[in-house]
């Protein structure tokens, strides 16, 4: 055994070993603590820059107003509604067959009504002269203040209809023309006829000026020339056919004249009537608004909403941009053309109201029921007109397809040229036909003609303003029925005037001189007309 004090020694060594060991221990650890601790805090500092280059980077994204505005834009069309695309049932270019032709037809009939009322009056004249002790010049101006207001009742409410939709800018003026239709009958002086006779014709003229834009919102174009035939076979059957109803209510006697307005009333009733609740709307921007306040309701997400409903209309807006457009268009000089060829051609028809009865009442004598037959011959000549039409829409598809689907207006005109020289060579056969000892279905004949005239032009002036502006169709259809109304207004008074004085030829040949002088309108226009449009305002904004 070691002795105690070198057993001492030697433990005292261990334990002094034992302390270097766990000094340097504590030594190593502090360092190595110390390294990790330089190392996180320097990764601490990379990742703060990284974040604060990261923060200035959005926070410069986000102020870019370049940025800011394509995110606003992104929204909008995130949310904006529209339809789901090309073959969307809800569109009404994709409605069924069915439903757009009973829609064709029963705005038709609201024109129907109007047309008949124009020129029903007419047969009345030497009642309410002798009735009101005026002259029968004087009466005939209950004719004159109808059409007066049926040029100037379109210019308010076409562009109501591109604001509130068809259905309003069409069927509530229809009912309040009824009213005024009964506010004539029950007249006790003339002034008061004349003036129910303008407001009649003023809302009266809503469905005339409008039906074109319903036309625009559920045909295509590669069909649109066919629904506007059979269109025009009801619209154009009304002047020609007034006449005829008007004598059938003569038969009752002096007041025959009161029914006749009675009967007007009711049809305008009962059609608003049926019409509301069987007649969808059409126009697609407001049909897009209800669809969006629909997904509000349901969603709850009052982003939604329709390219309709991002601005709001104004009283001053309503009056400067909507009602003064169609004034603005008849500026142009697509719609100037056109509107006085319509016009003109408009005014014929108007023409034939005085004309017919002077040459079958007062030249050949007949009696005044029969004398208002050969006003059917314009019809049979419409229906003649309209086969040319439908001939020309089939072969307008035929070109559509060939371009893919892109309209082209200028190929409308083609019908039209015939048209040109189909309605003077009318008048001049209807002129120097008129003595007695021509046989009587002569003039007749040229009284087709000049209907079959008639309808190509008129229908294709239409057409080729709708193909050309078809987002302000009704204001230009509008701008049209102006001054057509005002032109059918004249010739009334002018017509009887002419036709007793000048007589049947030359009366009749002097209108169809005029007529062939506006025969070059469609030729020119096919021509160059491309060109015009390329650089009208209202065009390139739907081009």
């Amino acid at each position: 055994m070691f002795p105690v004090p070198i057993a001492l020694e030697h433990r005292g060594a261990e334990i002094e070993s034992d302390l270097t060991i766990l000094d340097l221990a504590v030594k190593d650890f502090v360092q190595r603590t110390v390294s990790n601790s330089n190392k996180v805090s320097q990764k601490n500092d990379i990742i703060a820059q990284e974040t604060r280059l990261s923060i200035d980077d959005e926070e410069k994204a986000i102020t870019s107003p370049d940025n800011v505005f394509n995110e606003i834009d992104a929204i909008e069309h995130k949310y904006l509604v529209d339809f789901t695309g090309p073959d969307d049932p809800e569109n009404p270019l994709n409605w069924p067959l069915s439903k757009r032709a009973y829609t064709t037809f029963a705005y038709a009939l609201c024109t129907f009504g109007p047309q008949v009322a124009s020129s029903m009056y007419g047969h009345f004249g030497s009642d309410i002269a002798e009735q009101f002790n005026v002259s029968s010049l004087v009466a005939a101006l209950g004719v004159t203040t109808f059409l007066l207001g049926v040029g100037f009742g379109p210019m308010l409410f076409a562009p109501i209809s591109e604001v509130y939709g068809r259905k309003v800018g069409v069927l509530i003026p229809f009912f309040v023309s009824g009213i005024f239709a009964f506010g004539c009958g029950a007249a006790n002086n003339f002034a008061t006829i004349l003036i129910m006779r303008f407001f009649q014709g003023m809302f009266g003229g809503a469905p005339i000026a409008n039906t074109g834009g319903v036309l625009g919102d559920i045909w295509r174009p590669q069909t649109r020339g066919i629904a506007l035939v059979f269109y025009s076979f009801v619209v154009t059957g009304g002047p020609p056919m007034g006449p005829t109803i008007g004598a059938a209510f003569k038969t009752i006697g002096k007041d025959g004249w009161r029914w006749s307005q009675y009967y007007s009333g009711i049809y305008c009733c009962v059609l608003f009537v049926l019409a509301m609740w069987t007649i969808p709307e059409t126009y697609h921007p407001v049909l897009l608004a209800a669809k969006a306040k629909k997904m509000r309701i349901v969603t709850g997400n009052w982003a939604y909403h329709a390219k309709h409903e991002e601005w709001e209309l104004t009283f001053k807006e309503m009056i400067t941009k909507h009602f003064m457009r169609p004034f603005a268009m008849l500026a142009t000089p697509i719609v100037t053309a056109m509107s006085i060829y319509g016009s003109f051609v408009f005014g014929i028809l108007y023409l034939g109201v005085v004309a017919i009865p002077i040459e079958f009442s007062h030249v050949r004598s007949w009696n005044q029921v029969i004398s208002t037959l050969p006003a059917l011959g314009i019809f049979f000549g419409v229906l003649i007109g309209g086969c040319i039409n439908i001939i020309q829409s089939l072969r307008y598809t035929k070109i559509l397809m060939a371009r893919n689907g892109e309209p082209i207006p200028e190929e409308r005109l083609t019908a039209m040229k015939v048209g040109s020289i189909l309605m003077p060579t009318g008048l001049f056969i209807f002129g120097w036909t008129s003595d007695p000892q021509y046989p009587w279905i002569a003039p007749c004949i040229g009284l087709v003609l000049l209907a079959a005239g008639f309808i190509t032009v008129f229908q294709n002036c239409v057409n080729y303003l709708v193909d050309s502006f078809p987002r302000f169709a009704a204001s230009a259809i509008a701008a049209t029925t102006f001054l057509r109304s005002c032109s059918a207004a004249a010739f009334p008074i002018f017509g009887q005037v002419m036709f007793q004085d000048m007589g049947v030829p030359w009366a009749a040949s002097t209108i169809a001189f005029v007529g062939v002088a506006l025969t070059p309108i469609p030729f020119i226009f096919y021509t160059y007309g491309a060109r015009i449009r390329a650089r009208n305002p209202y065009s390139s904004r739907v081009m």
